[in-house]
């Protein structure tokens, strides 16, 4: 009977314990329960509140951007209507001070000298903030080419050659020489090289230097320009490239604009543009821009070109560049007319087309070319002097080839004949086909 008692009281202690047991895990089951439901709501309301600041901020991206667009096109239309009347006030200045009918009293000259300073330095102003405002704009587009950066900066030494005679300055800059290419857009570049060597002349003392010099380093091209006159802490070089905060250099044209323009410039064609004070004196400024990898490039000696130019000291060049790649032949019209009429009796294996013609242009002649079954299908290479980004998207529409400003790249115009030519099955080989 003991024994039995004994059994069945552990029994109970066993149930007892089991049901112990068993109420604590369903109470920390339920405790789980209610913390995962927390945690649930807590990461829902953690994932709303991160959706709404997202939406926050995509609403104040867009606030700014819009902002910006404001900004820009509100400094566009300032620097235009402030040229109207700044244009109206130098002109009068001009009249004044050449009027021989009533000449000026010394005074009165003094004067209006001064008038003609500031009516320039204005509108050196307004057209720094039309350069600025369009820079920022969404709107600005690039045509991005293969430009020889050395080429370019000579051409921006020669341009400003007789601003640096006025100034009683040296411009020192490196020959004209073909072989540093860089992607960029050719106006575009021009416009920094023109900011940065005409910002060096005016700011360098009479009697001084300003040098350029250009480089290659590895997957970069180099310019610099190294100016004389230009006095400044340190610490204050970096501001030159802020807006309405950089460094004033005695001018009183508001520097700071344009090099802030310079600045976005090169930034949108993957650049850079750095200022460092010089030991000596002056301030050196570093242009770079991301180099081309030159490619070799062959044309077939025996492939068939026209060259619609009426100028013929530019078919004089088309000839000495096209002998250096196995003087292949090549046909020459002076007009539109006489362009479709060679079209039609060779059919070329590419046509050079100078867009700037007399009587029927290049565009015209393009229409014609297309609409003509027999011509119809030749590659085009457009050559234009405009270069303005708004002419170099007519050109891509109309259905040209390539679209090649002047002065020409010689890399770019050997690529164009190269690409040009393979459309025609021509693979750059000698001997492809005979002349017509």
């Amino acid at each position: 009977m003991e024994i039995i008692l004994l059994i069945l009281v552990m029994a109970l202690s066993g149930g007892l314990a089991g049901i112990r047991l068993w109420l604590k895990a369903r109470g920390a089951a339920e405790k789980l329960r209610r913390a995962n439901e927390g945690l649930e709501a807590r990461v829902a309301e953690r994932t709303l509140a991160l959706t709404r600041a997202l939406a926050a901020a995509d609403a104040q991206q867009d606030r700014i951007a819009a902002a910006d667009r404001a900004k820009a096109e509100f400094m566009l239309g300032l620097g235009r209507e402030l040229r109207q009347p700044l244009n109206v006030i130098h002109g009068f200045a001009q009249l004044l001070r050449l009027n021989s009918v009533e000449p000026l009293s010394r005074k009165q000259s003094e004067a209006v000298g001064r008038i003609e300073a500031a009516s320039s330095a204005l509108i050196a102003l307004a057209d720094e903030v039309i350069d600025f405002a369009a820079v920022q704009s969404p709107n600005l587009t690039l045509s991005l080419q293969r430009v020889d950066l050395r080429l370019a900066l000579r051409q921006v030494c020669d341009a400003l050659s007789v601003d640096a005679e006025k100034a009683h300055v040296t411009l020192d800059c490196p020959p004209a020489a073909a072989g540093l290419g860089v992607i960029a857009d050719p106006v575009r570049v021009r416009q920094i090289l023109r900011r940065l060597i005409a910002d060096a002349i005016r700011h360098t003392q009479p009697g001084g230097m300003v040098r350029t010099e250009i480089q290659r380093s590895y997957d970069e091209v180099v310019a610099l320009v190294h100016d004389t006159g230009f006095e400044a802490a340190s610490d204050r070089i970096e501001t030159l490239f802020e807006p309405f905060n950089g460094v004033e250099r005695d001018a009183p044209s508001g520097a700071s604009l344009g090099m802030a323009a310079a600045q976005r410039l090169a930034e949108a064609m993957q650049g850079r543009i750095f200022a460092a004070r010089r030991k000596d004196a002056g301030v050196t400024f570093t242009l770079r821009l991301p180099a081309v990898i030159p490619a070799p490039v062959n044309v077939p000696s025996k492939a068939v070109i026209l060259y619609v130019e009426a100028d013929p000291a530019n078919v004089a060049l088309m000839r000495q560049v096209l002998s250096v790649f196995g003087d292949p032949p090549l046909y020459v019209a002076p007009t539109g007319d006489e362009g479709l009429a060679l079209a039609q009796a060779l059919q070329p294996d590419v046509i050079l087309l100078d867009t700037d013609l007399p009587g029927m242009d290049g565009f015209e002649l393009k229409m014609r070319l297309d609409a003509d079954p027999i011509t119809r299908g030749l590659p085009v290479v457009a050559l234009s002097a405009s270069a303005a980004p708004d002419d170099i998207r007519r050109g891509q529409a109309a259905g040209f080839t390539a679209y090649l400003t002047k002065p020409l790249e010689l890399q770019a115009l050997t690529g164009a004949l190269h690409d040009a030519l393979n459309r025609r099955g021509l693979d750059g080989g000698p001997g492809v086909r005979s002349a017509a």
